[in-house]
């Protein structure tokens, strides 16, 4: 049971936890869940002010006798820890992978549990429960939601669509836009014996509603071009006044909650633009997935043929990267053989990825991933653009002098997606041999 406690991010390495209440980091966790070798520890960092992922946690790992440092997942730590051992990993990778998916499992069994006391349900299930409401007390409307004691009703306008939208926020701050989701929530409650209050906060509604003091809001937001809201029952009893928010109010209390972000973003981009790329990308199956070492001489051989029945040389330079944690988000799309373009870039070579498409006809194609120089700061780096201020999506170690791409220093550093690198001691670009 003490392992379900754990943080999810120590079995995966996705980026974005939230942090704990009353945590202080960096924390050191310890010992690692079950399944991870012994010897190493994990420990949970903040990202910084000036990173788009401000105030989230992140997890690496570190071995305990000091030999590997900021670890970015799971896999590496255990393959780090199998070759130092002299032992296969995969084993142990694939019992790791049990344990999670069996956790992960439980956890699902609670979620599923927890949505349905919540009155989260779906399918058949929601589509009964509607109908039992319904049938005791009919549809909800919203004039009658409008006047539930306590509730708050807010009407919002929509320039963009000259459109209305609006909001039914219980006393809990729990906001319910759509009213089947409220009918559900109230059956399931009543269900489980927690809706004895429903009865009378229905039925009072029902005999207060009135359709014409419930359009007053629509009319309201409209004329304001903002929000308006109220609470239903002391507007219909007392002739309370509801609150206005112009989209002048609007527009400065956004400013407020904004603050410094912007300029923030702006210092932290001066230098290198904004990467905008789709973890994903063209799909590759087969042996262009390079799932395996087939798969990936295989690739090379059909590369170089098709190149060459272009008119490229017959020994034109290929390039594979691999090794790269599956964890990464870029993963897929940094993974691939890359051909030598036949231009220089900041007077060194330039390589393309290359993709191969079942879907379309068996065709070859080209995606926008590059290994390219910078000259500037005197690395490697694989790019979505060729221009001197270019997003960069992972980069090698500082180099003292130009070398051939296979052969720069690492560990490389990729991209997480939200602007900040981490090590992967597992890539590695090598060069792909002739026929």
């Amino acid at each position: 049971a003490a392992q379900d406690c754990l943080p999810w991010h120590l079995f995966r390495s996705p980026m974005d936890a939230l942090p704990e209440a009353g945590a202080a980091y960096p924390r050191d966790v310890f010992p690692l869940p079950e399944g991870m070798p012994a010897g190493w520890k994990a420990v949970e960092k903040m990202y910084g002010p000036t990173s788009k992922s401000a105030g989230r946690v992140y997890c690496r790992y570190y071995a305990l006798d000091g030999t590997h440092k900021h670890i970015c997942s799971p896999k590496q730590v255990i393959t780090l820890d199998c070759a130092a051992k002299g032992t296969d990993w995969e084993p142990v990778w694939a019992e790791y992978q049990r344990i999670v998916k069996e956790r992960d499992a439980r956890q699902m069994e609670i979620r599923v549990a927890d949505r349905e006391a919540r009155g989260q349900l779906a399918g058949e299930q929601r589509e009964a429960a509607i109908k039992k409401f319904h049938d005791r007390f009919g549809g909800l409307v919203g004039p009658v939601v409008f006047c539930f004691a306590g509730w708050t009703t807010r009407w919002t306008y929509q320039p963009n669509c000259s459109q209305v939208r609006v909001e039914y926020i219980d006393p809990h701050g729990q906001i319910f836009l759509l009213l089947k989701d409220l009918e559900c929530l109230f059956q399931t409650q009543l269900d489980n014996g927690k809706g004895d209050h429903l009865e009378k906060l229905i039925r009072d509604a029902q005999a207060l509603a009135d359709s014409e003091v419930f359009s007053q809001g629509s009319r309201k937001a409209r004329e304001t071009g903002g929000v308006y809201e109220a609470v239903g029952a002391e507007a219909v009893a007392d002739g309370g006044e509801g609150r206005v928010l112009t989209q002048e109010d609007r527009a400065a209390l956004a400013a407020k909650r904004q603050g410094n972000r912007g300029g923030r973003e702006k210092g932290r981009h001066s230098k290198r633009a904004r990467l905008v790329l789709g973890a994903e990308g063209l799909e590759q199956t087969g042996w262009a997935s390079l799932g395996s070492t087939d798969d990936e001489k295989q690739a090379i051989v059909y590369f170089r043929r098709f190149l060459r029945e272009r008119g490229f040389k017959s020994d034109v330079e290929l390039l594979l990267l691999n090794g790269v944690a599956a964890e990464q988000k870029y993963a897929r799309r940094l993974r691939g053989v890359y051909y030598r373009m036949g231009e220089l870039v900041a007077g060194q070579p330039c390589y393309q990825k290359l993709l191969h498409s079942q879907k379309r006809g068996g065709k070859v194609g080209c995606d926008s991933i590059y290994l390219t120089w910078n000259g500037g700061q005197m690395k490697w780096e694989v790019t979505t653009d060729l221009r001197e201020t270019r997003p960069v999506v992972a980069c090698s170690a500082v180099l003292g002098e130009v070398g051939p791409v296979s052969k720069a220093a690492g560990p490389w550093k990729v991209q997480d997606g939200n602007g900040d690198f981490f090590e992967d001691v597992g890539l590695a670009i090598v060069e792909a041999g002739t026929e």
